[in-house]
């Protein structure tokens, strides 16, 4: 009975000792618990920096290079350089039925569709503008007015000239919506100059105070090259002139005497 006892307090003190040493070994070498572990630690740092394994480079296929995967594409076959929306379909800004790759009017308002092939519209006539009269191009028929002519060296207008400076007068009144440039002709000279300025101012002399011809109508241009110096041209005109139709005398000191 003695010796069990002491058996057992052997038993006991053993196992004590070896608890101790067990708890000495934990404290000396601890472990992180497993709890604390992430288990996808390990696939995330993989996929964020990989170390251990290389992932392949994904190719997508896209068979008309329009930016669109094909097993995304909705039009496989996009012409290529269209602009194409997310899906791959060519884009259509206005909505008129026609992609803008094709569209000529790439805007067509609303009210302007349907549109042709090209994706041009026809727009409807403003209500406005549906009984409007459209004024006729104006229009000069003055046909060729003849020359006149000057002794040399004068700038007096002869009878014969101021029968054709009346023919003329009749013209520009029968067509108010000409004007006519009235043309001399000089050599290098100043007095040359000075002549068919005097010459060209007679004329228009002659026009508005004789025959009533509104001076406005009448363009001076005198001293031009390449004709007749002893002639004056005229030529008629419908278009807005912004000429003058009075120029200062070049060499007033060297007027001609008539």
């Amino acid at each position: 009975m003695k010796l069990n006892k002491i058996f057992s307090v052997l038993f006991l003190g053993l196992f004590l000792l070896a608890g101790l040493d067990t708890f000495a070994q934990k404290k000396s070498k601890s472990v992180e618990p497993l709890y604390w572990k992430n288990p996808l630690e390990f696939s995330y740092s993989e996929l964020n920096s990989p170390k251990r394994m290389k992932m392949p480079k994904v190719v997508l296929d896209d068979a008309d290079g329009d930016g669109i995967a094909d097993q995304f594409d909705m039009e496989p076959n996009t012409p290529a350089g269209a602009p194409v929306d997310s899906h791959g379909v060519s884009k259509d800004t206005d909505g008129d039925g026609v992609p803008d790759y094709k569209d000529k009017q790439l805007i067509t308002a609303t009210e302007c569709q349907p549109v042709d092939a090209n994706g041009v519209g026809k727009c409807p006539e403003p209500p406005c503008c549906k009984n409007m009269i459209v004024p006729a191009p104006v229009t000069c028929n003055m046909g060729n007015i003849p020359s006149v002519s000057f002794a040399k060296g004068s700038s007096a207008l002869s009878k014969e000239a101021q029968s054709l400076l009346a023919s003329t007068a009749d013209r520009l009144k029968n067509n108010p919506a000409c004007k006519v440039f009235i043309t001399g002709y000089a050599e290098a000279s100043k007095a040359s100059q000075q002549l068919s300025w005097d010459r060209v101012n007679a004329i228009m002399s002659y026009l508005t105070e004789k025959q009533g011809i509104a001076a406005d109508r009448l363009i001076n241009k005198y001293g031009q090259a390449d004709g007749d110096v002893n002639t004056i041209d005229f030529s008629a005109t419908a278009e807005v002139i912004d000429a003058p139709n009075t120029v200062p005398a070049p060499h007033p000191n060297l007027r001609s005497k008539k």
